[in-house]
């Protein structure tokens, strides 16, 4: 029996708002950047910070291999109930971190030529991207980390940091803009100084959390998981390849506008990166939670979950982006006059089509962004490898190339949506070969191998609301047990020891606060006996730890808590992304 996975929806749209503004951030700086730069400096200094984009996406490929190999990595052992191995996993990611970080920050600012040149400036815009480029580097360490503490945030389900961290980068980008370029008059310098240290004041918020002493996950070198490095990597890879053919890609894409459309095409181009990611961000974001949740089902063996998940994002989500999308397309002209406020002018035209044509693609942004981050999580990565080089830079380069000699910048504008249709057909080409047929079922498009999990017939779901559905749900479960062929005992336990726990949560969690809670049971049919894993997301309660803290010359505290610990073989409770998580297991 399965049931409709209401802790899972809740949770998903819980971590979704926060990855949508941590993508959604750099994307409202870059515009608050380009707009200061087109109104108060000139057009072509947003050109400059196009061509420096190529960089930024560099350092984000760079990135995206710790960020995606460790958020894979810990949801794993989240799900394998490990958490001093997922601590392990961060202090590896940290370290990583910084010193990757350090490098790049030292190349940025002892080679600013070299720099300019290889982002492609010619030489009257080579000054200037050399400044943006020594201004950026004081930024890049503290980007590097904080982007692994974000993340890591949101599996200790301090999201309200998060969004002050956010917050006050808008802010201070905003401020710091001004200051640096309409009172100091610095120029492009001011910008990149203020990217800089808006990175810095984004890290000073999240890091105190994890020196408070509080935080289930802590720094310590002693325990870094140097061992993972290569698996990290390995896990990581396919999301920075992607990153990095995204940056050859505006590094071509750069050329051809240059010489196609002009230097009027290219400050046109640059005000898409600014814009664009505000608009995908859903999608990416929406991405980076299914690769989260669907590492710690893949952990569990789930199945029902990644179902419930992938079925989740292509409706709710899916309706949402295609509303983001009319919303583009109504709103084009008015964003065009932010970087460009003169209607009459070429630029303005041209970046005006450029956003229309744009919005036709972010549905299929959102599909290839679920494709690419669930094959990732269920460790697919040859996939993962061939859609990034697709994705990132052939589907839109070899559309531009054949497009723009016939109609200019338009040619390169329209390759994008040809380019995304193209992405997406990647994993059903790839399941086609993966099984040596067309899927036949959803088990099969979703690459669920018979080794995993377990059957549907030995499994049973459940959604527990009020003490009705755990009295009923212990007598499904008696009946469930008692079918798979298991003693009257072992049926009898498993029951009991759901509905005294389950009963607890409801007592107590539920009526805890004034919020609506849900709660998920599992029930599994094992070579060895019965698991039971039951969900929560009620405020965290362990019962495991307080079992070792009864007093045993008060038997009659706690009873249950006392009797499920006597009957079950194993007893284990974890919390994480602002779940309970309680397994039992009966032999």
């Amino acid at each position: 029996m399965a049931s409709k996975n209401q802790v899972l929806e809740k949770l998903f749209f819980k971590l979704l708002p926060v990855q949508i503004l941590i993508f959604g951030m750099n994307s409202i700086n870059s515009i608050v950047d380009g707009t200061i730069a087109g109104r108060y400096i000139d057009g072509k200094t947003v050109g400059v910070i196009g061509l420096f984009f190529a960089i930024v996406g560099i350092v984000s490929a760079i990135s995206s291999v710790i960020l995606g190999g460790g958020t894979v990595l810990s949801g794993r052992y989240i799900g394998a109930g490990n958490l001093e191995k997922t601590r392990g996993v961060f202090s590896l990611c940290l370290t990583l971190a910084f010193v990757i970080g350090s490098l790049i920050s030292i190349i940025c600012f002892v080679f600013p030529g070299e720099v300019a040149v290889f982002c492609g400036a010619d030489e009257s815009l080579k000054a200037s991207v050399m400044q943006y480029s020594r201004g950026y580097s004081f930024g890049i360490i503290p980007m590097f980390l904080s982007q692994q503490l974000a993340s890591y945030l949101q599996l200790e389900t301090q999201s309200r940091r998060n969004y002050i961290g956010v917050g006050a980068m808008i802010f201070f980008n905003i401020t710091l803009d001004i200051l640096f370029v309409t009172v100091l008059k610095l120029d492009v310098l001011g910008l990149a100084y203020a990217t800089s240290a808006c990175n810095w004041i984004y890290f000073l918020v999240l890091v105190p959390y994890f020196i408070s002493g509080k935080a289930q996950m802590n720094f310590s070198i002693s325990n870094i998981l140097w061992e993972k490095t290569f698996d990290l990597i390995k896990i990581g890879s396919p999301g920075a390849l992607l990153q990095f053919c995204l940056a050859m890609r505006d590094l071509t894409l750069n050329r051809v506008i240059l010489r196609y459309g002009g230097e009027v095409g290219l400050s046109s181009r640059a005000s898409m990166g600014m814009v664009g990611g505000f608009f995908v961000a859903l999608g990416v974001g929406g991405g980076t939670v299914i690769r989260m949740l669907a590492s710690v089902y893949v952990g569990e063996e789930d199945k029902d979950s990644i179902k419930s998940l992938i079925k989740l994002a292509l409706t709710k989500m899916m309706a949402m982006m295609c509303a983001l999308m009319v919303f583009m397309v109504l709103i084009a002209g008015p964003m065009a006059t932010i970087f460009f406020p003169d209607k009459a002018s070429e630029v303005y035209l041209l970046t005006k089509q450029q956003f229309m044509i744009y919005a036709l693609a972010l549905p299929l942004i959102l599909v290839v962004q679920i494709q690419t981050n669930y094959l990732q999580a269920t460790g697919n990565n040859i996939a993962v490898h061939i859609s990034s080089v697709v994705d990132g830079y052939f589907s839109v380069v070899i559309p531009s190339l054949i497009l723009a000699p016939v109609m200019g910048a338009l040619g390169v504008w329209w390759a994008t949506p040809i380019g995304i249709v193209i992405t997406a057909l990647v994993y059903p080409i790839y399941a086609c070969f993966y099984w040596k047929h067309i899927p036949k079922n959803v088990d099969e498009w979703l690459l669920f191998k018979d080794s995993f999990g377990v059957k549907d017939e030995d499994r049973l779901c459940i959604n527990v609301n009020s003490m009705d559905d755990v009295i009923g749900s212990s007598e499904q479960i008696q009946e469930f047990v008692t079918a798979k062929g298991y003693a009257k005992r072992t049926a009898y336990f498993s029951s009991l020891a759901m509905e005294e726990m389950s009963g607890n949560i409801v007592n107590h969690g539920f009526n805890a606060d004034n919020k609506d809670h849900n709660m998920d049971v599992r029930v599994v049919s094992k070579k060895d006996g019965i698991m039971l894993r039951i969900k929560d997301d009620c405020k965290p309660f362990d019962p495991v730890g307080m079992n070792k803290l009864l007093n045993p010359e008060d038997p009659s505290k706690n009873i249950g808590i006392r009797m499920v610990s006597k009957i079950a073989d194993e007893f284990s409770y974890q919390n994480m992304l602002g779940l309970n998580v309680l397994t039992i297991k009966i032999k």
